[in-house]
């Protein structure tokens, strides 16, 4: 028989508490080894996935892909956390994007999850994690919704004017800029999608498995990826279709040129033998 997993408990069994959850999620991924590094005095509690305890019954998830998610941190705590974030060594600077809260409540009969309240029976450090974790990919989710959508919205005219027209209206440049938007966000939005892994503690635990798919549903994380994906593809052919009408508007540009060109050469050659006739006569 596999082991059983040991459990972490954070409260002491049949303690009730309540917890107060605010997630929030930084544009580009964090360097864990490097926050640690750096803010070497708040203790860590676990290592894989990060948590912080930096004051008694506070506690602090960090995750690779931006998600960061506060338990009863006060404000100040908070805004403390923000400014190490921003302060480490990155190649552009960690802001702010997208923020959500949730209600955890301990000492339930059983785990359940409502529309926005966790209840727990126990409150253990893999609990913890599963949660916050969830929660996480949820406010991430917020924030890659929102720049696809952003995106789409600054296709919309270019599809538009191609529907009722039959032609791109936009200038060179500006066709250029929104494809190039819609390939950088592409990038980052997959980038950090891939790292969406299940929590490994479900893979030992039946009841840390049905918490973690009860948060997966509760979020619609899997549609929200679905839909999410879907978009992209879609950005990546409008692109791809858009990027290949302007070489063809281009290559036509070159023909005309090419025919004006010739069109220049002939009429100077016929003004010069007009002139060798004028001058003979």
């Amino acid at each position: 028989m596999p082991p059983i997993p040991r459990v972490r408990l954070l409260l002491p069994e049949g303690e009730e508490r309540e917890f107060t959850l605010q997630a929030d999620y930084f544009e580009g991924q964090i360097d864990l080894k490097a926050f640690c590094a750096s803010q070497s005095h708040h203790p860590i509690i676990s290592t894989s996935p990060l948590i912080l305890e930096p004051q008694k019954g506070s506690f602090v998830f960090l995750s690779r892909f931006g998600g960061v998610v506060f338990w009863n941190c006060p404000e100040a705590l908070i805004s403390l956390i923000h400014e190490e974030l921003r302060a480490l060594p990155m190649h552009h600077l960690l802001e702010e994007q997208a923020r959500d809260f949730l209600i955890v409540k301990v000492g339930a009969p059983e785990d359940s999850v409502g529309f926005s309240e966790v209840q727990l029976r126990e409150f253990s450090l893999e609990k913890l994690g599963i949660v916050s974790l969830a929660l996480a990919q949820s406010v991430a989710l917020d924030h890659f919704e929102g720049a696809v959508s952003r995106v789409m919205a600054r296709f919309q005219p270019v599809v538009a004017a191609l529907a009722h027209n039959g032609r791109l209206i936009l200038p060179h440049r500006e066709v250029l800029r929104i494809v190039g938007f819609a390939m950088e966000v592409r990038a980052a939005v997959l980038n950090s999608l891939t790292l969406f892994d299940d929590p490994p503690e479900t893979w030992e635990s039946e009841a840390l498995a049905h918490l973690d798919s009860a948060l997966y549903d509760q979020f619609d994380l899997e549609e929200r990826l679905g839909a999410i994906r879907e978009k992209l593809a879609y950005l990546q052919d409008a692109g791809a279709t858009f990027l290949g009408l302007l070489d063809t508007r281009k290559g036509r540009r070159l023909e005309w040129a090419v025919v004006l060109l010739i069109l220049v050469e002939i009429l100077l050659f016929a003004w010069k033998d007009l002139l060798g006739v004028f001058s003979k006569s």
